[in-house]
Parts: structure tokens; C-alpha cells; sequence
């Protein structure tokens, strides 16, 4: 679903994320939002098919643990990657400028420039688009699940009012009990479950600077669970299995280290990467395994470019560092079965590719032979990858997808470039794509 998320075990965020050297397509809405995977979500802050951090490439320090005897393997060679055309998605709402999220179902949240900001619809196969609202208020989404469910925010544009965290579903809506100065939406699963951060500010005397406090929550309609964790609000951080187990980094004690940790009916675990690192994590799938990355403890998240390090899969307490051969990772995805996928950087920071582990223990890499890649946007259950990179020869930003063993270029709607935010369990694509006259329109690229 989408990152709002597509995929499960992906970010199920609305909306999709520039990475670097790709220039941002239209905005989907007026703030920043995230790339879209499974369960989908519309992310606020400049996250969603990835992790953003702090400086340029930066392989130093790629773990020495990696097995150097894991062989990798390349994917076979085809007569070159075949296209599949883009169509426009609600061609009769005027201005829709991107579908930010599809989940398997194919439904999808679309967005467009309105007169007093950006609007958003829910747009199921065969149907008109359905506003977002909430008591005549927009709603700000972010996440969407296969159950047809949106959650996202309503903000009082005079700022008098903190935000509602509310949960959308067939034109009805629900305020979900997490509150505070400022809430985070994180990640929704087809219970309806949320993950979400709440920020509270308090000044002790009147002109003082005010203590910030977040918190992370677990919250369903009637009731939120503190998991006993503060959590780390540079990125997204609380990635929700269909179990309920969560996953992220986080500040398990005040004022001490950052740990991943694993939430599993109110029992937490941690783990830890080395003495002088720490991870940062970017999926979790339904058999509780976790992915991230390993960072130095001296890569500060900044929203800046992406920097590629060493990658993990966690397994129950067993840490699988994931063979890059020597270089790092971008942000790594993972499916139900335990495939990850992730752009992998050559040591000089020159040459990019989309590597696949498989399933098993050992974590076997594929090379897929995509040419200059950003970063992975999902990978669904069926294994194939949705790649956000440049394509054609005016290296202009497009995407590819890795389908049935075959490199696939996604089309334009007569422009130069496409940006895609979401893929389905089925192989459904959606996204944004420039027009002949060089204008963003929201986009498809339906299953073969």
C-alpha cells in the first residue's frame, strides 16, 4: 500500500520523497508528505520511500562483519527494459495533480491544488472521487490501509486549536484519542491500528523556552497504549505489522542512548548495532522481522541528502547484516516473506544499483541491473520493486519497476518525467507524471 503506504511491511505513507540529485515533483500537499507503500500513508515530513539523513554519500565504516563468502548474483540479462504506458488517473477532476497512495484493493488517494490549499479524494476503482473530510474540515491524510481506511490530520489554519488525529472510512470519520501540540501520524495497519507521536510544549515561566516532550502511541478508536518509549522525530520512526507488534529507534531511558526496539503487547525489546553506531529503522514485516540501517554515531538526521550505509535484517534477536559488498545502503524494504530490497552504492559513491536478499537466513543478494536508481519506494509480497531513479537520456526523474524477473520503464502522460508514490499487491503503480505541456498530473501504470 502506500508511503500514504502500499505494501505490507512498507511505509504506508501517502506521499513519495525526493532524494538526492532528484528534484521534487509537484507538492501533494501543502506540507511536506511521504512516499507511499502498503498500508499507505501521507507522510508530513520530508519521509516516506526513505529514510532522509544528514551529507552526501558516505560509505566509510560499511560493516566488516558482512560474510564476504555470500555469493551475489545479477539478475539475467533481458533485450532491455520494456515500458508500460501511463494513464491519467480521474482525467474529469480538473487539476488532480498526484495519486499519493494505492493500497491492494486499488484504491487510491489523489490530490490537487484547491483555492484555499491542497485537497484531497479517495478514489476507488470505477467510482468518483470522494472528498476527505472531517465536519467540513480537509483532512490531511497520511496513511491508508487495504481496508479502505485513511488517517490523517485536521489542522485549524488559524492555529488556535491543536491538531485532530482522525480516521476516515465510506464518508465517515473518527477522532482517535492521541493528543497533543503537535501529532505525528506514523503507521496503519488493516485492524485499524495506529502508530502516532504526540509533542507537548510547556514553558515553566512566561517568556522561557518550552520543554518538549514526545511520546509514541498505539491507538485504535477507543483507547491509546504509551509504549514506554520517546521516540526519535527526525524521521519516520514507528513502522506497525498486521500482529501489532511495532518497531523503531527510540530513547528507551531519559536522556540516554537510542536503541531499535520492538513492541509486542506492551513487552519491549531492544537491540543494538556496535559501541559506536546505532540503527535506524525502515520497515517491519508480519513475521516481526526488521530492516534499517546501521548509522555512526555521528550521522546526525538532518533532512538533507541520503547517506548509504551498512543494512540489517533482525530476526528475533538474531542480527543479519546484509551483504553490500563492500558499499552501503540506501533505505531498505521488506515484504511478507522476508525479501528486502534496497539501492546499494559503490564504494566511490559513482555507480548505483537495486540489490534484492532473498528470504532465506543467509540473505543471498541480487543485483537487478536498474540504472541510476534513488531509492526504493516498496516491494510487495509477489517481489516486485518500485524504483523512484532518472531515465532516458535527458536524465530526467522516473522510476522503474523489477517485475517477474524484468525491468520495466514506467511511461509518461507526454512529458518528460514521472514520479511514482505506490505499489499495489498486484502489481498496480500510481504516482504523478508531467503532461506534453510539462504540467504534473496525477498518474497510474496499471498490472500487466
Amino acid at each position: 500500500m502506500g508511503t500514504i503506504r502500499g505494501q505490507r511491511g512498507n511505509p504506508r505513507r501517502v506521499v513519495g520523497t525526493p532524494t538526492a540529485g532528484r528534484p521534487p515533483a509537484a507538492p501533494a500537499s501543502a506540507a511536506s508528505m511521504g512516499v507511499a507503500t502498503s498500508a499507505v500513508s501521507v507522510a508530513s515530513r520530508t519521509l516516506a520511500a526513505s529514510v532522509v539523513l544528514v551529507a552526501a554519500v558516505v560509505l566509510a565504516g560499511c560493516d566488516p562483519r558482512t560474510d564476504p563468502g555470500t555469493p551475489t548474483t545479477t539478475a539475467p540479462a533481458s533485450d532491455g527494459p520494456s515500458a508500460r504506458p501511463a494513464v491519467a488517473v480521474a482525467p474529469d477532476l480538473d487539476g488532480a495533480t498526484a495519486a499519493n497512495a494505492v493500497n491492494d484493493a486499488g484504491d487510491m488517494v489523489i490530490s490537487r491544488a484547491g483555492p484555499a490549499g491542497m485537497e484531497f479524494y479517495y478514489l476507488a476503482p470505477g467510482t468518483r472521487p470522494v472528498p476527505l473530510t472531517h465536519e467540513g474540515a480537509p483532512i490531511e491524510p497520511r496513511l491508508l490501509n487495504n481496508a479502505g481506511q485513511v488517517v490523517g490530520l485536521v489542522t485549524d489554519p488559524a492555529g488556535h486549536e491543536p491538531p485532530r488525529l482522525v480516521r476516515w472510512q465510506d464518508g465517515h470519520s473518527t477522532v482517535l484519542p492521541v493528543h497533543g501540540d503537535e501529532v505525528i501520524p506514523e503507521d496503519l495497519n488493516d485492524r485499524g491500528q495506529v502508530t502516532a507521536i504526540a509533542i507537548t510544549r510547556r514553558s515553566d515561566a512566561p517568556g522561557s523556552d518550552p520543554a518538549t516532550t514526545a511520546r509514541a502511541y498505539l491507538t485504535d478508536e477507543t483507547t491509546a497504549v504509551d509504549l514506554g518509549v520517546a521516540p526519535d522525530t527526525n524521521e519516520h520512526n514507528l513502522y506497525l505489522n498486521e500482529a501489532g507488534q511495532v518497531a523503531g529507534r527510540a530513547f528507551v531511558e531519559s536522556g540516554g542512548t537510542a536503541h531499535g526496539f520492538l513492541w509486542d503487547d506492551g513487552e519491549l525489546t531492544t537491540f543494538d548495532t556496535g559501541a559506536t553506531t546505532h540503527p535506524v529503522i525502515t520497515g517491519i514485516n508480519d513475521a516481526g522481522q526488521v530492516v534499517g540501517l546501521v548509522l555512526d554515531d555521528q550521522d546526525l538526521p538532518s533532512g538533507a541528502q541520503p547517506i548509504f550505509r551498512p543494512a540489517f535484517r533482525w530476526t528475533s534477536g538474531d542480527l543479519t547484516m546484509l551483504d553490500t559488498r563492500g558499499a552501503g545502503a540506501g533505505p531498505v524494504r521488506i515484504n511478507r516473506s522476508g525479501q528486502v530490497a534496497g539501492v546499494v552504492a559503490d564504494p566511490s559513491g559513482a555507480t548505483r544499483d537495486v540489490t534484492l536478499w532473498s528470504a532465506e537466513p543467509d540473505a543471498t543478494p541480487t543485483r537487478l541491473g536498474i540504472p541510476s536508481p534513488d531509492y526504493v519506494v516498496g516491494i510487495n509480497d509477489g517481489g516486485d520493486v518500485l524504483v523512484a531513479g532518472t531515465v532516458g537520456p535527458t536524465a530526467s526523474p522516473g522510476g522503474y519497476l523489477w517485475h517477474d524477473g524484468r525491468l520495466v520503464t514506467l511511461g509518461t502522460l507526454g512529458g518528460l518525467a514521472a514520479d511514482p508514490k505506490g505499489l499495489s499487491a498486484g502489481g498496480l503503480v500510481v504516482g504523478q507524471s508531467t503532461s506534453a505541456d510539462n504540467i504534473w498530473r496525477a498518474a497510474s501504470w496499471p498490472a500487466p
